[in-house]
C-alpha cells in the first residue's frame, strides 16, 4: 500500500510540474485565461420552455426577484385589500433592455396609476426573446399564481413571432442560450478564467489558430465549435429556428398571411379564455414603433430583419413586408377581441405617424423603445385602465 501511495505521489508531482511548465510556456506565448463564464440570465423551464433566472443581484438592468421577475422587491401571492394588481407580458420590451427599474414600461404605469389615486402594483414580467407561446404559457403556469386583476399584454415583433416546441422530446434543444455545466466541464469552465492551460482545455480555439499561424499547419475546425469571432448572437437578436413559422416555396402573400394569424390568435385566444375564468381583465398592446415612415438607411441599421424574412421573400421589399407584418398583427389582436372581452390598445396609427427622426421615443434598433417612450406607452396603458375602471358600475368586478 505504502508503494502505491508514493508511485501516485511521484506521478501527481510529476504531472503537477509537467502542467506548471505548460502554463508558463502558455502565459510566455502571450496565452491568458479566458474571461470567466457568467451564469446564463435564463433558466430552462418546463412549463415556457425558459425564464429568468431567479435572485440575480448586482447591475439594476440586471436585477431579478426570487420569482424570477425584473424587480427590486418580491411579491406576496395574494395583494393587499384595495391595491390594484397588473401583471404586464412581453419580451425584452416589457422588461426594459439595459434600463433602470424606473425607467420601464410597467414601472411608469405604476407611478401614473399612483399618482391618479390607485393604490396599484405592476408587476414586470418582461422575459428577453419571449414570443407569444412563451408569454401565454407562462400566463396560465405562473403569472395567475398572484392574482391580477388587470393583465397587459405588449405584442412587439419579437412577441409576433411564434416559436412552437418540438414534437418529440428528443428534439427538445439543449441549448436557448442555457447550457448545463457539470464534472469536469464545470471544472473546466471555472478553471479558464485563472488559468492559460485550462483555458486552452476548455476553448482550444485561439491556441489552434495561434499554431496555425506559427507553424503554417492546416489545422482543422475544432469539431463541435464555431470559428473564432464568429460567435452565434443573443436570443434576442435571432429566434430559435426550431418550431419558427417557415414560408415554403409555394406559399404566397395571402396562405402566409392566414397561417401566421392562425398561429398568433391561438395562443392569444387561450390567454382572453384563461382571463376570463381567472376574472383577470386582459389588454393587449399592438405593436409600436417607427416602421412605416423609414428610410432605407434606417431600415438598415434595425434589427428587425430577422422577424420579416419570410414576409420580406414574398413580397420582395423589406420596407413593404415590415409594414405588412406590424399590420397582420394588429389584425390579429382585433379577431381575438371581436366577440371576447379582450381590451385592445391599438397603437397602430400612432405608428404610422411616427418615425426614428421625428420622435424621441424609438431606439434605432426598431424593436425597443427609448425611456420617453416607454413612459409615453405606460401613460398610455394605465390611462385607459383608469378610463375603464372609471365606467365600471358601483359594486361591479
Amino acid at each position: 500500500m505504502g508503494g502505491l501511495l508514493r508511485l501516485a505521489f511521484a506521478v501527481g508531482a510529476v504531472l503537477a510540474l509537467l502542467a506548471g511548465i505548460a502554463e508558463l510556456a502558455l502565459r510566455s506565448a502571450g496565452v491568458k485565461p479566458n474571461a470567466a463564464r457568467a451564469p446564463s440570465n435564463v433558466v430552462p423551464d418546463g412549463w415556457t420552455g425558459f425564464r429568468l433566472r431567479p435572485g440575480v443581484s448586482g447591475q439594476e438592468a440586471f436585477v431579478t426577484n426570487d420569482l424570477g421577475m425584473h424587480s427590486p422587491r418580491s411579491y406576496s401571492t395574494v395583494p393587499a385589500p384595495g391595491v390594484l394588481r397588473v401583471a404586464v407580458l412581453g419580451s425584452s420590451v416589457v422588461y426594459g433592455l439595459n434600463l433602470p427599474f424606473a425607467d420601464t414600461i410597467p414601472s411608469a404605469m405604476e407611478r401614473v396609476l399612483v399618482e391618479a389615486g390607485r393604490p396599484s402594483e405592476v408587476l414586470n414580467f418582461g422575459t428577453h426573446a419571449f414570443s407569444i407561446v412563451n408569454v401565454s404559457a407562462l400566463m396560465q403556469a405562473y403569472v395567475h399564481q398572484l392574482r391580477p386583476d388587470v393583465v397587459v399584454v405588449v405584442v412587439d415583433l419579437q412577441v409576433g413571432q411564434p416559436v412552437w416546441p418540438p414534437l418529440r422530446p428528443e428534439e427538445q434543444p439543449t441549448e436557448r442560450g442555457v447550457a448545463m455545466l457539470d464534472g469536469w466541464r464545470a471544472l473546466r469552465a471555472r478553471g479558464a478564467s485563472r488559468s492559460a492551460l485550462f483555458g486552452v482545455l476548455d476553448d482550444p480555439r485561439p491556441a489552434r489558430r495561434w499554431l496555425r499561424r506559427t507553424t503554417g499547419l492546416a489545422l482543422h475546425p475544432h469539431p463541435g465549435l464555431a470559428p473564432l469571432d464568429r460567435g452565434a448572437r443573443s436570443r434576442e437578436e435571432v429566434p430559435d429556428p426550431a418550431g419558427a413559422p417557415v414560408a415554403t416555396p409555394s406559399e404566397g402573400i395571402d396562405a402566409y398571411e392566414r397561417r401566421r394569424e392562425r398561429e398568433l390568435i391561438a395562443p392569444l385566444s387561450a390567454m382572453a379564455t384563461f382571463a376570463a375564468a381567472t376574472s383577470s381583465a386582459l389588454y393587449v398592446v399592438t405593436p409600436y414603433g417607427p416602421y412605416f415612415q423609414l428610410t432605407e438607411d434606417e431600415l438598415a441599421g434595425m434589427n428587425v430583419h430577422h422577424f420579416i424574412e419570410d414576409a420580406a421573400r414574398l413580397h420582395g421589399d423589406a420596407r413593404a413586408a415590415l409594414a405588412a407584418e406590424v399590420v397582420l398583427l394588429t389584425r390579429a389582436v382585433q379577431r381575438v377581441a371581436e366577440g371576447s372581452p379582450v381590451r385592445v390598445i391599438d397603437m397602430l396609427e400612432a405608428s404610422r405617424r411616427s418615425s426614428l427622426r421625428s420622435s424621441p421615443h424609438f431606439t434605432r434598433d426598431g424593436v425597443h423603445l427609448t425611456p420617453e417612450g416607454n413612459a409615453a406607452l405606460g401613460r398610455i396603458i394605465a390611462q385607459r385602465i383608469l378610463d375603464d375602471l372609471d365606467e365600471r358600475p358601483a359594486g361591479g368586478s
